[in-house]
């Protein structure tokens, strides 16, 4: 049980004749990827204030809840993409990271290098500065229609990364912001929601994300964000990593 809940909590810090013609009219109504986008980037805090960002420090708690257990949250992301996320349960440490070319994961057992598709995912997906609000990073996107994503009509973008990730974002049609992902994994679809946007320091990022899984809920919930580059030393990948 104890191991699940660690495999999981480190997924933690991814329409006939009249009827063709109503759907061709909604189809053209559609936005392009790039004005999902651009929406999107206004939403929090424009391309300009997000491109000065070298790094940021998030603090905060972490909720397993179909395990009872929760603890203390910390996530480290630095240029280009480099990640370390500390999550204490009491019960249990995880330590996870990405160091630019290696990602590892441990919980007090040594640590475990990752697999290539989760170093591919943390690759594409842990860029700081603006390049989240770029779409031409990726190698194919589409907007697939509307779409109900946590009660929020939204539109569906899917995209594929150029490390060939494979996701559906969803975009909440009245703010632009995004607010969910779908991503195909191995393990299969594993959905995250983002909820409860707050601004720091002109910037907004989701305070709530909820990742689903089939045993239940994780939950990491965003108390504070400091804007900065984060010492080079806290992405070392560790000594023994395999």
């Amino acid at each position: 049980m104890m191991q699940r809940v660690v495999q999981v909590a480190m997924a933690a810090a991814m329409l006939g004749s009249a009827m063709v013609g109503s759907a061709t009219r909604a189809e053209a109504q559609l936005p392009t990827v790039q004005q999902i986008y651009d929406k999107y980037a206004t939403a929090v805090g424009g391309r300009d204030a997000w491109a000065k960002v070298a790094g940021r420090t998030e603090k905060g708690t972490a909720d397993i809840t179909f395990a009872g257990l929760s603890g203390s949250y910390l996530r480290y992301i630095g240029a280009p993409n480099r990640m370390r996320m500390t999550i204490d349960l009491g019960v249990v440490q995880i330590d996870q990271g990405y160091d630019g070319e290696k990602g590892w994961a441990q919980q007090g057992q040594g640590a475990q290098r990752m697999p290539a598709d989760q170093e591919k995912s943390m690759a594409d997906n842990m860029q700081t500065g603006s390049a989240f609000l770029d779409p031409s990073r990726f190698s194919k996107a589409e907007v697939q229609g509307k779409e109900t994503f946590d009660g929020v009509e939204a539109y569906k973008v899917a995209i594929t990364t150029k490390g060939g990730i494979e996701q559906v974002e969803f975009f909440d049609v009245a703010t632009g912001l995004r607010i969910g992902t779908v991503a195909t994994t191995p393990a299969g679809p594993q959905r995250v929601t983002y909820r409860d946007y707050k601004d720091f320091e002109g910037k907004k990022l989701s305070t709530k994300v909820v990742q689903n899984t089939a045993q239940g809920d994780v939950i990491i919930n965003i108390a504070s964000v400091t804007f900065g580059a984060p010492d080079a030393a806290v992405f070392r990948a560790p000594v023994d990593l395999k």
